[in-house]
C-alpha cells in the first residue's frame, strides 16, 4: 500500500468535500481520499488516536509556493468509504446516519487503514462491525481471503470461526479460490479438520459431565417398564449421574458425530433436520415423554462444541 503523501495545495484535479460530521470550518488538516474526497479533521484528534499520524505531525511541513494560511492534504491511497469507516470509530460523537453496508473490500481497506496507521481502538471497533457484517453471514469463506491476503490476522479468525458452517471443499469455495492462495487453504484445511476433531471428541463416549446440572425431566426420570432396545447408559453432570436413553438419543448422538465431521459449529447440531429423526423413532409412551428434553440436550452438546472449538488456536497465526 502506497504511503500518504502530504502537500500544501490542491493539485490539478478537481475535489469534492465529504460533508458532515468532516466539515468544520476550523479544522486544521484535510485527508483526501483515492476517489478525491476531502474530509476536513483535526490534527490532535488524529495525533491522540494514531502515532503514526502523531510522528508525521510532528514534522516540518515542505515549504512550497502555496500561501502559508491554507490546509494541507494528506492523500491517502484508500476510497472515501473505508475513510469514513474508519474516522466515524475514532472521531467522538460521530454519527454518519443511515447508508448501505460497507462491501467487503471497504471494512478490509478500513481495517488495513487501522493496522497501518496503529489505531487500535479504531481495530477493535471495526472488528466488532467487521463480525457482524453481511460480508461475514454470507460468504465468510471470502472474508477469510480477503483478510488473509492482507495479513488481518484477528479479522481472518474471526471468518474462519465463521466458515466452520459450511463444507471446506471445492464446490463451496468456488470464486473464493481467485482470491487466496494454496498456503491459505491449507492453512484454513488444517483449521476446519482440528475443529471437527475437536468437536467429534468432545460428544464421544458416554461422559457428559460438563452438563450443568439442573432438574431436567428428561434427566431424572426413566421408565422402568420400557421395552425400547437398544438402551444406552450415560453419565451426565458434575455430580456424574447415570442416566438410560432409548436409541433415539444415541441415533441423534450419531448424526451429530458425522455432522460435525463437516460442520464443526454448534449450529450443525442443534436444528431440525437433526433432530426430527430422533421423534420419528419408534418407542413406548414413557420414552416419547423424555423425548421432549432432545432439544435441550442438544443446546448443552452445542454450547459445548462452541467451547472445545474456541480453544482451537494457533492454526490462523499471521505475523
Amino acid at each position: 500500500m502506497a504511503a500518504p503523501s502530504e502537500s500544501g495545495h490542491s493539485s490539478t484535479k478537481s475535489s469534492t468535500a465529504f460533508g458532515p460530521p468532516f466539515d468544520d470550518t476550523d479544522a486544521d488538516i484535510i485527508l483526501r481520499s483515492s476517489d478525491r474526497v476531502d474530509f476536513m479533521v483535526y490534527k490532535v484528534i488524529l495525533s491522540k488516536a494514531s502515532p503514526v499520524f502523531k510522528i508525521m505531525f510532528s514534522l516540518p511541513r515542505p515549504l512550497t509556493d502555496t500561501p502559508q494560511e491554507s490546509l494541507p492534504i494528506i492523500n491517502l491511497a484508500e476510497n472515501s468509504k473505508a475513510l469514513a469507516a474508519l474516522l466515524s470509530v475514532i472521531y467522538p460523537h460521530t454519527t454518519l446516519g443511515p447508508d448501505e453496508p460497507l462491501s467487503l473490500n471497504d471494512l478490509i481497506a478500513a481495517l488495513d487503514m487501522a493496522k497501518k496507521y496503529a489505531i487500535a481502538t479504531a481495530s477493535r471497533r471495526l472488528l466488532i462491525n467487521f463480525k457482524g457484517s453481511k460480508a461475514i453471514n454470507d460468504s465468510p469463506l471470502g472474508a477469510f481471503c480477503a483478510a488473509y491476503s492482507r495479513g488481518l490476522g484477528e479479522a481472518a479468525q474471526i471468518a474462519a470461526r465463521a466458515s466452520l458452517k459450511y463444507r471446506l471443499n471445492l464446490d463451496n469455495i468456488g470464486d473464493a479460490l481467485e482470491y487466496t492462495n494454496g498456503p491459505a487453504l491449507h492453512r484454513l484445511w488444517k483449521f476446519h479438520r482440528a475443529c471437527s476433531a475437536a468437536a467429534v471428541r468432545a460428544i464421544s463416549g458416554v461422559n457428559f459431565t460438563w452438563i450443568p446440572p439442573a432438574p431436567i425431566a428428561w434427566w431424572s426420570a426413566t421408565s422402568t417398564m420400557c421395552n425400547c432396545k437398544p438402551r444406552y447408559q450415560y453419565t451426565l453432570g458434575a455430580q456424574k449421574s447415570s442416566w438410560v436413553a432409548n436409541s433415539s438419543w444415541g441415533g441423534y448422538l450419531d448424526r451429530a458425530r458425522n455432522t460435525l465431521r463437516e460442520h464443526p459449529c454448534s449450529g450443525a447440531i442443534t436444528n431440525q433436520a437433526i433432530l426430527r429423526p430422533s421423534y420419528q423413532a419408534s418407542m413406548c409412551d414413557g420414552c416419547r415423554q423424555l423425548i421432549c428434553g432432545l432439544p435441550e440436550f442438544s443446546r448443552y452438546l452445542g454450547e459445548e462444541i462452541n467451547r472445545v472449538v474456541s480453544n482451537v488456536r494457533g492454526l490462523l497465526h499471521l505475523s
